[in-house]
């Protein structure tokens, strides 16, 4: 019955991106449901398109409709999230930031919007009651479905079958593009030295049966290493990373003091190496839910001893932190920082915890030498996205020490963040403070 179904829907993907025009809509889904194949075929149109809007985040592999010079006006992208490829294409003048909260990012992506034209994600193999799951996520995919004219589903073959809000009926489906691939992976970035102090500075902060939210990048992963003596942790986060995995595989997270959901690990989506894609595959004990619930602060608060661990790239004197842009310039996103940051404060004795490593090297634009620079300043630069302001900042980390700022006037939290700044930079930034606020 269903085979037939199924059967009656198989197309390519030349012949789908063949039916896109000129001004459409379309939702191409990022993350692991980056629907490959569709996107190398739309692009091969793009001498015969122009303003297509296309809605796309965090694509983990190198997509040409956004770098492509040669593609003109064909594409115009719109982002909730950035990366490498998206800086690129905000370049060339092809890729428009939507500023959001994660939590909200469907109701955003929606709001006074016509329905989109397509809307493409790439599925695992449909089982025998012709059921797909989402390759990985639960994003906002499923929210913003009924929204979509046409949905084409991209089968990879290798697709982890995942549990939670993730199912997709062939019935709600217009078309299927079979693919002989594993969903988009990202490989886990190795710690070097500071990335490793700084994981032992936060793993202090982390207390056995916390429930813990954590991202990405080489100090989350030196920070998984310094936790596996931990016991009964709990994991609730947006992104299921190869360090989350670590802290399950060696046993000091196990779920088994959560106050919501114990037992599972509660993320929105898994991205990372194929390892990871193994581990969540027919996993009953991951449950993948939408943004909108797993970053919603009712929930979040929900969680005795909510950790939100976070990274910023700038912080200043008062505790703002600068975690999407440098200076005007988008790097990344808000994600889901404001949302985690504040529902883990809202938890019965939770905590935030904002990351970063004390200096990084920048060249000088007189010497062309690079020169080491101080990432907490005594004021953001000119132009600065403010992330998490300043009344939200909970705990600060560098490879100094940590420092809470709650509680303290302007004057206190200068001297505690000078307290965590390189030394090479602690007397500037006292100076500066006594100059620019007069205290």
């Amino acid at each position: 019955m269903f085979e037939a179904e199924y059967a009656r829907r198989r197309t390519t993907a030349e012949a789908e991106a063949g039916r896109i025009c000129s001004g459409d809509t379309v939702y191409l889904a990022g993350g692991p449901l980056l629907p490959v194949d569709f996107a190398a075929a739309l692009h091969r149109r793009a001498a015969e398109l122009h303003g297509v809007r296309v809605l796309n985040y965090l694509p983990l592999e190198p997509l040409a409709l956004l770098t492509d010079p040669a593609c003109g006006d064909a594409f115009q992208i719109e982002s909730i999230f950035y990366n490498t490829y998206q800086q690129e294409a905000q370049r060339l003048g092809r890729c428009a930031f939507l500023p959001n909260h994660l939590r909200n990012a469907a109701r955003d992506w929606t709001h006074g919007a016509p329905e989109y034209d397509c809307l493409v994600l790439t599925v695992s193999p449909m089982d025998k009651h012709g059921c797909f799951s989402l390759a990985g996520s639960a994003c906002i995919e499923l929210e913003v479905l009924p929204r979509a004219r046409r949905v084409v589903v991209e089968v990879a073959s290798r697709a982890p079958r995942i549990f939670g809000d993730v199912t997709l009926h062939v019935s709600q489906v217009d078309a299927i593009v079979e693919s002989d691939r594993y969903p988009a992976a990202l490989s886990p970035q190795p710690p070097d030295e500071v990335d490793r102090q700084l994981g032992r500075v936060v793993a202090e902060l982390v207390e056995d049966g916390a429930t813990i939210q954590l991202g990405f990048g080489g100090t989350i992963n030196a920070l998984a290493a310094e936790l596996k003596d931990k016991r009964g942790l709990g994991i609730h986060t947006e992104a299921m990373s190869d360090a989350a995995m670590e802290l399950l595989r060696c046993g000091a997270a196990d779920n088994s003091r959560k106050s919501l959901h114990r037992g599972k690990t509660v993320t929105c989506f898994t991205m990372g190496s194929h390892a990871l894609y193994d581990f969540v595959d027919d996993n009953p004990t991951t449950l993948h839910k939408a943004l909108s619930y797993t970053n919603d602060l009712s929930v979040l608060a929900a969680n005795r001893g909510m950790t939100s661990i976070n990274a910023a790239l700038q912080v200043d004197l008062t505790g703002q932190c600068a975690s999407e842009s440098v200076g005007p310039r988008q790097i990344s996103g808000s994600g889901g920082q404001v949302d985690t940051a504040v529902g883990a404060q809202m938890a019965p004795g939770g905590k935030s915890v904002i990351t970063l490593r004390s200096t990084y090297s920048a060249k000088d634009p007189d010497t062309g030498e690079r020169r080491l620079q101080s990432r907490i300043l005594p004021v953001l630069p000119e132009g600065a996205v403010v992330t998490l302001t300043r009344s939200n900042t909970h705990f600060v980390a560098t490879e100094y020490g940590a420092v809470c700022l709650r509680g303290l006037t302007v004057p206190q939290r200068a001297k505690a963040l000078i307290s965590i700044a390189h030394p090479d930079f602690r007397d500037w930034l006292e100076e500066e403070f006594h100059r620019i606020y007069r205290l």
